[in-house]
């Protein structure tokens, strides 16, 4: 597939790829700019400063944020939707436990291997995805991540031990797995490096061309963007996202089994994205953080923390339907109304979706 086929003229794609979603001061190239400088530095002083307890916490929020980056682009991005997110991330798991403890694969080859696996496994939606779309699509995406719990991750060549599989090396690039003290660096910049990537992917020609994809496919496809392409090449990019961010999670725990998954995550991520509005990626990894944390948290609500998130799903599209980017937006327009007048705000240069 040739760069041309997949990539549309940038003047072309600026007039269709527009969104309606709004823009979060976040998202402003300098702005980006310094908060990737932080997060290279951040896992470093976390690993330093924080407790084991506080860094078990980030490793987790860190997972998270990587699987709702890949799952934000998939769903705002691209128009696709998909709920066996979880599901690829249980593959990357049992894929990268299974390397590592039976074949003896160093941890960082088996990691790849379980991004890999994720990735094959998600062409079982993804092609489906070409010709299936919206309620369709989350249906046999919802088939698939039943079809991975209850089938897929009992089956003896992928996960021969019921009692799960644990991870044979306690080393990953020199970080020993079993403290989070050590676990959150080589996990952080890795967070890192995916965001970063997620996000240059937005502002680039591809970014606005699956845009295209998501606002009219037909348009897309007039302008010789190829459709198919577009959305098969989400689907990857948000698998390759869940198998690592399950790499990690049998890295961080031990060991992996096969009810280490449920589907019902898979709502709860969907739902951080929903959480966090269309336009910049900045939104979805805030609720992703949130969703994360607070179960640990505040632990002492009991069963009731399971409504938190939903609780506040239905407070921010109460307030707005494009969640926590929209009232970042609304703020903004708010204070720049009040430093220049009633008028509306200037356009600010180099803001993307």
């Amino acid at each position: 597939m040739s760069a041309d086929a997949i990539i549309v003229d940038e003047a072309e794609a600026a007039r269709y790829a527009t969104t309606d979603a709004p823009h979060s001061p976040l998202s402003r190239p300098k702005v980006m700019r310094l908060l990737l400088a932080v997060g290279l530095v951040a896992p470093f002083i976390c690993a330093r400063v924080f407790s084991e307890f506080a860094d078990t916490v980030l490793v987790q929020v860190v997972i998270a944020m990587i699987t709702v980056a890949g799952l934000h682009l998939l769903v705002h991005w691209t128009g696709q939707i998909s709920l066996a997110q979880v599901a690829l991330m249980g593959v990357g798991a049992l894929v990268t436990a299974r390397a590592n403890a039976d074949f003896n694969v160093p941890l960082p080859g088996a990691i790849l291997l379980g991004v890999l696996g994720a990735v094959v496994a998600s062409l079982a939606i993804g092609l489906p995805a070409l010709r299936i779309r919206g309620f369709a699509l989350a249906i046999v995406t919802l088939a698939f991540a039943f079809a991975a719990t209850r089938w897929l991750f009992l089956r003896p060549w992928l996960a021969p031990q019921a009692s799960g599989l644990p991870i044979a090396d306690h080393r990953l690039f020199g970080a020993d797995i079993t403290q989070s003290r050590q676990l959150i660096i080589p996990i952080g910049l890795a967070g890192v490096g995916v965001v970063a990537l997620t996000t240059r992917l937005g502002a680039s020609p591809l970014g606005r061309s699956l845009r295209m994809v998501a606002r009219d496919e037909e348009v897309a496809a007039a302008y010789g963007i190829g459709v198919a392409a577009h959305k098969l090449f989400a689907f990857l990019f948000a698998a390759a996202c869940a198998g690592l961010a399950g790499a990690f999670t049998v890295i961080s725990i031990g060991r992996v089994g096969p009810g280490a998954f449920p589907v019902s995550r898979s709502v709860l991520y969907l739902a951080a994205v929903l959480f966090g509005g269309p336009g910049p990626l900045v939104g979805p990894l805030q609720a992703a953080a949130g969703f994360a944390a607070f179960p640990v948290l505040f632990r002492s609500l009991g069963r009731y923390v399971d409504l938190i998130g939903p609780l506040s799903i239905l407070l921010v599209v109460t307030v707005t339907p494009d969640g926590i980017n929209g009232m970042a937006h609304m703020l903004e327009t708010a204070l720049a109304r009040r430093r220049h007048g009633s008028g509306p705000p200037a356009a600010v240069e180099g803001e993307s979706s």
